[in-house]
């Protein structure tokens, strides 16, 4: 999560800055949108001194922006936006923002009564529509089909039944509160957004839980059809999730990916939906994802080329040249990005400690080592990935000593005896690699949070740490068993 002011919110991410003067052209609708509020019974919660803007995205790479409440109770937030319209998120207090170019939307928020903002501006009746829908009681998002169906037939009725429920609340809602044309419009898209990510969630599902029954393969022109979703200049977090199903489809459809075949490209993997408007979002996510979850910066240079010609959307573009500049950024200077995975906006361990005691256990390992290097291992036995490494990090081990660099693997589970089970088989008990189960931990049902603040969502993952406890390297890419890791410690080593 990068945290920035709301000035930094205008300048880098909608701007369109990097876009040639074409692709400018290209957005029929754009201009700047104000977002302002009021917070009322502020005393209510006096520990709030700030408020969070999310924007839609997958969710690797989610971008929040971050303003503080002033001291007359108020916040702004300013930016240009370059599309028909676009859905934010101020959490927990609204969940459904929808702005369009030129809006000035004004919010109330009573802290005793957080849930239910007031919005006022020229956005406003819209909003107030559409949030009908939403919070009204109307909407369900999940289908919840899995794992429900063993055959083809059993998964289409389910999925049937389940979008004629929402077709029936809809018309409910169309009936008892007579929305404009607009606001039916984007509720319909919302409405099929959702049912095509329920189709290839399922369909994943039933490939990774190998359910002989189902074929996945059938429903292949479902991919066409939730492309055309996709046309449109609307920017929604419904895009994005129907975008990353899609993605996850393609690839349990891919048959040389499925028999291991290490020369399949992403644009193998993407061709069903080449010349499709998915194709900017595919490849976006998969751009992201490089930069994300890997912390690697050198595939998204190798793509430049296909980033320019996939990817035409000043949305798209500047949210990924956004984080390639983060990323970027912190591999020139990681202290600022470590003490903000370390200790959020509270700057040390000791101001930290006081709102996120759960990351004492975390801190604590800092402490003990510090003036050495750390590598940490973050894994799961339930994660083959993980297990693979293994082996490569007894060697990696052996290549440094233990008084320059220690070696710890911390598993989230609460199963000793699976946990031992695994060390052994891959004779993990050797010196200079500390195992640490996070069961033993104090206050191990927070362990969470910890995670969270730490952005450990995906396995395996890790983190190079220096002699001064500085964050250097994190994310999976830096797996034992590949070279740029080594490297990496060997730099920070001297």
């Amino acid at each position: 999560m990068i945290k920035l002011f709301t000035f930094i919110f205008s300048l880098l991410l909608f701007c369109g800055c990097s876009a040639t003067k074409e692709q400018k052209a290209s957005s029929d609708k754009q201009g700047e949108v104000i977002i302002t509020g009021q917070i009322k019974n502020r005393d209510f919660y006096p520990h709030v001194n700030e408020i969070v803007l999310h924007l839609p995205f997958f969710r690797e790479g989610k971008v929040t922006y971050t303003t503080d409440i002033t001291e007359d109770n108020s916040f702004y937030f300013s930016f240009m936006l370059h599309a028909e319209m676009c859905e934010v998120a101020i959490k927990p207090y609204i969940e459904h923002l929808y702005v369009q170019p030129g809006d000035s939307i004004h919010l109330e928020i009573d802290f005793k009564d957080m849930l239910h903002p007031v919005i006022n501006g020229n956005g406003a009746k819209f909003n107030e529509q559409i949030n009908q829908f939403i919070e009204g009681g109307y909407y369900m998002q999940d289908y919840r089909v899995y794992p429900d169906f063993k055959t083809n037939e059993e998964m289409e009725q389910l999925m049937e039944k389940g979008h004629q429920e929402r077709i029936y609340r809809y018309e409910e809602y169309v009936q008892k509160h007579q929305p404009s044309e607009v606001v039916k419009k984007y509720i319909g898209e919302l409405l099929k957004a959702d049912y095509y990510t329920a189709w290839f969630d399922n369909l994943f599902h039933a490939r990774n839980y190998r359910i002989e029954g189902v074929d996945i393969h059938r429903y292949t022109d479902k991919l066409t059809e939730a492309a055309a979703l996709l046309e449109n200049q609307v920017i929604t977090d419904a895009h994005f999730r129907m975008s990353q199903e899609m993605y996850s489809y393609l690839h349990a459809i891919n048959e040389r990916l499925q028999a291991n075949d290490h020369n399949v490209t992403l644009e193998d993997v993407l061709s069903p939906l080449k010349d499709t408007p998915a194709m900017p979002y595919l490849y976006t996510l998969a751009l992201s994802s490089s930069l994300y979850q890997q912390n690697d910066t050198i595939y998204f240079d190798s793509q430049r080329e296909n980033f320019d010609r996939y990817i035409q959307s000043p949305y798209l573009r500047n949210s990924i040249l956004q984080i390639h500049q983060s990323k970027k950024g912190f591999q020139e200077n990681p202290k600022p990005v470590s003490d903000y995975i370390l200790y959020g906006r509270y700057q040390d361990q000791v101001k930290a400690l006081k709102i996120m005691p759960h990351m004492k256990p975390f801190y604590d390992l800092l402490e003990e080592h510090r003036g050495k290097m750390i590598y940490l291992d973050f894994w799961m036995p339930w994660c083959p990935p993980c297990l693979a490494e293994m082996k490569p990090l007894k060697e990696l081990r052996k290549k440094y000593s233990t008084e320059d660099i220690v070696f710890i693997t911390i598993c989230g589970i609460n199963d000793r005896k699976r946990h031992k089970e695994i060390l052994d088989k891959h004779e993990m008990h050797v010196d200079g690699i500390e195992h640490i189960l996070t069961n033993d931990w104090p206050n191990n049902d927070e362990v969470y949070k910890m995670y969270n603040q730490l952005n450990v969502n995906v396995y395996p993952h890790y983190f190079i740490i220096n002699r001064e406890g500085v964050i250097v390297n994190y994310g999976s890419l830096m797996r034992p068993s590949y070279p740029g890791t080594a490297e990496c410690i060997d730099k920070w080593i001297k």
